[in-house]
């Protein structure tokens, strides 16, 4: 069977290590008021400009002028009710997972859950553990608790000027002291301070994470006894300043690349990644959605993950049509990012024809939008042509040198049909090409699968053939 790569016309860009590399202050676009429609006589301070308008970093709460909503084009309901409901309905701490493609849209959806937990009519204490806190590349259980019980401690005694005693972990601290920090006079730390270094020692030294984890992990059911005693007095504390009750968000786990590191973590250890006496909503990779495990995975966490889908921008397999109001809603977050910032769209693009075929190329993806209009803003200035957005898929299609030749069977039955049924052989593939962004997924009635538009853009080798 011959592979067929559908062809798009006009695309560009510019070296993806530019808009992927880490930004250490907020953009100007952020919060505030939109800014008014000036000219801008200095090309290089408006693409400044423009350049930090399209920030892929997620939208927080406050940024409603940002803000666009895509439910209707993603084909599911509002991601933040969904979860906001069970917290403030239990009576018990709750434990809630959330799956969906990295840029998504999930960190945004969490960042509104956040907000209304802290100023809805019962206000809870939310804090938010993102890949500054936790390694997503090598976790596990003794990683998450630390972290968690650290954060807690921090930002109880900031906010609320609650200090948490020790109590269990007390009689760890020689222990934790001698193994990672020796040079710390133990009679000076304190439980946040403790346990800020220990998170930090096994974020940056895969040793001491070993060492964590041999000393930690045998003494499971006693550590996480002792993570609720400080779980049960902060919460009590917090009632008493008249919160409704503590949430921690883990905005991170779905960046876990290894799949049998997440299958052990989430499936194998359930029991204790259940076990907090506190609300807890953790991402997931996508690919454990899609696996053997989900009925597993939805009794042990006590329902079915709710995933944040793409942006529907076309029709199914293989007819492909195009979905005119996805497309204006990625021209409405467009809009915004420009009308913050003071510019319009001609300030931006050449032409209307050039906005939309980047939009195409995106797949649906939010994040990806912003990063490819400032990947062409650093390669080739204003205003983004259509060479712009070719040299941009010509650049990024390298992401996807790492494709095998058996992926290329299941690529090609989701091009042909945008659906895959794996079997024990190719669910591995299957898994991969999803946590990678090589296939993408869309739920629209019913659900489905599409290529990257970019990979679709790859020969692949000689006698592929779908499976």
């Amino acid at each position: 069977m011959e592979w067929c790569p559908r062809v798009y016309q006009g695309f560009d860009a510019a070296p993806s290590h530019v808009a992927m590399s880490k930004r250490q202050s907020k953009s100007p676009a952020s919060k505030g008021p939109s800014a008014a429609i000036v000219p801008v006589a200095d090309t290089e301070e408006k693409m400044r400009r423009l350049h930090q308008a399209f920030d892929p970093r997620p939208l927080e709460a406050d940024q409603t002028d940002l803000y666009v909503n895509l439910d209707e084009v993603r084909g599911e309901a509002d991601i933040a009710t969904r979860l906001y409901r069970p917290i403030v309905y239990a009576k018990q701490p709750t434990v809630q997972l959330l799956a969906g493609h990295k840029g998504s849209g999930k960190s945004t959806e969490l960042r509104r859950l956040r907000q209304r937990l802290e100023q809805g009519t019962s206000k809870f204490f939310t804090l938010l553990v993102t890949e500054r806190d936790i390694d997503p590349n090598n976790v596990g259980f003794a990683e998450v608790l630390i972290v968690l019980l650290q954060r807690v401690a921090a930002e109880v005694e900031l906010r609320e000027k609650i200090r948490l005693k020790p109590g269990y972990f007390a009689e760890r601290f020689q222990q934790l002291k001698d193994l990672l920090f020796s040079e710390v006079a133990l009679e000076k730390i304190e439980l946040p301070v403790l346990l800020g270094k220990v998170s930090a020692s096994i974020r940056h030294s895969p040793d001491a994470r070993d060492q964590l984890r041999k000393l930690l992990e045998p003494d499971t059911s006693n550590l996480l006894k002792g993570a609720n005693e400080l779980i049960d007095e902060a919460t009590d504390r917090l009632k008493e300043n008249g919160y409704a009750g503590l949430v921690v968000l883990f905005d991170s786990l779905d960046h876990m690349d290894d799949q049998a590191q997440a299958t052990g973590l989430f499936v194998r250890r359930a029991n204790e990644m259940t076990g907090f006496r506190c609300h807890v909503v953790y991402t997931m990779p996508l690919s454990l959605a899609y696996s053997e495990q989900l009925a597993q995975l939805s009794m042990d966490y006590g329902s079915q993950p709710p995933i944040v889908p793409m942006t529907k921008i076309h029709t199914r397999p293989p007819k492909r049509a195009r979905h005119e109001p996805g497309y204006q809603k990625f021209r409405e977050v467009i809009a915004a990012r420009l009308k913050h910032a003071g510019f319009t769209e001609k300030d931006l693009f050449a032409s209307d024809a050039v906005r939309d075929t980047l939009i195409e190329v995106t797949g649906g993806q939010p994040t990806q939008l912003m990063t490819f209009v400032q990947d062409a803003l650093i390669a080739d200035g204003l205003p983004i042509q259509s060479e712009a957005i070719e040299r941009l898929v010509r650049e990024r299609r390298r992401d996807y040198r790492w494709l095998l030749r058996e992926d290329w069977p299941v690529l090609e039955a989701i091009r042909q049909t945008g659906a895959f049924v794996a079997d024990e052989k190719t669910e591995p593939i299957f898994k991969r090409l999803l946590d990678s962004r090589a296939a993408l997924h869309y739920v629209n009635h019913d659900e489905w699968y599409d290529l990257n538009p970019l990979v679709a853009q790859i020969t692949p080798p000689a006698e592929s053939v779908a499976p």
